[in-house]
């Protein structure tokens, strides 16, 4: 896995960049809007730039139901495929804050990357992300000796590991490629790999002609929970932190659309994934959607520190890090106190 040791060295030359270059300060803070945080005093920037995962369902809603438009300045998104990209966009601040998956947030925080987790969207579950095979390999223990294809740094490979291992296959049997999910699709078509851990739209493509041999919702059933984590860039917090609640507002509205009008939330992410209803479906109806309140205790209980110190753990054994974080680097990464605000 020496490509996850490029990825966490990026993040690393991009932070002393910034120290040498004396670039810290976002674009977006330049110029202001002329209005203030009724916190803080401080004048808010003329655009917060929030960031879009591929295939993440909350994006889709996101973009799709405009609830980024009530935020009380103007917003502008882009949209990442995947969680190291969007690590590096918050590195070099080109982005104010994000949600991805909890193991890019757990690489970020290793590697210095000043944010704070303040929202959780859901755990996934159901195939929102999954491991395919070939169709002449219909067993996990047929991977011995095979090729995979997975994003590496993402909750993919994290998911692929922790498969392998309780299927007792150890990471020595099988040969890890790194592939971006479009590239995972070019390489399935031409043969090069056996099987894949991705998600969408890749997954949706892949598992037309292939076997699906396990899902996160498969590993949440024995007890891998992977969280979808809200990030915010520690100094735009400090700065504005009612432009965080009011961030952390609109993805309670993404919650409450999938509860009340699911039917909607699956056509939103079908329509901005470009796929079928009928493969949207799974993301919204069978991932674990978190409330307010769940969010709220998810986050000061201790829970996500605990996921997250494990997946540090495990980011260690594959040699993507070379320590684990201390205990207060990772509580100090985690803050509940902006949702319980938007609660209010």
């Amino acid at each position: 896995m020496k490509k996850s040791h490029i990825l966490t060295g990026i993040l690393t030359i991009c932070t002393i960049a910034l120290i040498l270059s004396g670039c810290g300060s976002s674009s977006s803070s330049s110029t202001s809007s002329g209005k203030k945080d009724p916190q803080t005093g401080e004048t808010y920037p003329k655009t917060m730039k929030i960031g879009l995962m591929e295939g993440g369902p909350e994006s889709a809603i996101l973009a799709k139901e405009g609830y980024l438009k009530h935020l009380g300045v103007k917003v502008k998104t882009t949209t990442y495929s995947s969680g190291t990209s969007i690590n590096n966009a918050i590195v070099s601040k080109d982005l104010d804050a994000a949600s991805f998956g909890v193991s890019p947030f757990a690489l970020g925080v290793s590697n210095g990357v000043s944010y704070k987790a303040v929202g959780i969207s859901y755990v996934e579950s159901g195939n929102i992300e999954a491991l395919v095979s070939k169709k002449s390999i219909t067993s996990l223990k047929q991977l011995k000796g095979k090729t995979i294809g997975v994003t590496f740094g993402t909750t993919s490979q994290y998911a692929l590991v922790k498969t392998l291992k309780k299927a007792g296959i150890k990471t020595s049997q099988v040969t890890f490629k790194d592939l971006s999910g479009q590239n995972i699709v070019a390489d399935w078509k031409r043969g090069d790999i056996d099987a894949a851990y991705t998600w969408s739209p890749a997954l949706n493509t892949i598992e037309k002609t292939g076997n699906v041999l396990s899902t996160d919702g498969q590993l949440k059933n024995q007890g891998v929970e992977i969280p979808e984590v809200s990030v915010v860039d520690t100094s735009f917090a400090k700065k504005y932190p009612t432009l965080v609640k009011k961030y952390d507002q609109a993805m309670l509205k993404v919650y409450q659309l999938v509860k009340n009008n699911p039917k909607q939330a699956i056509k939103d992410v079908a329509s901005w994934e470009g796929i079928s209803e009928s493969q949207a479906k799974s993301q919204i109806t069978e991932n674990d959607w978190l409330s307010g309140k769940e969010q709220a205790s998810y986050l000061s209980s201790g829970k996500l520190g605990s996921i997250l110190k494990t997946v540090e753990v495990f980011n260690k054994q594959q040699k993507n890090i070379s320590s684990v974080p201390s205990s207060s680097t990772l509580s100090d990464a985690i803050d509940a106190s902006y949702i319980k605000k938007a609660l209010k």
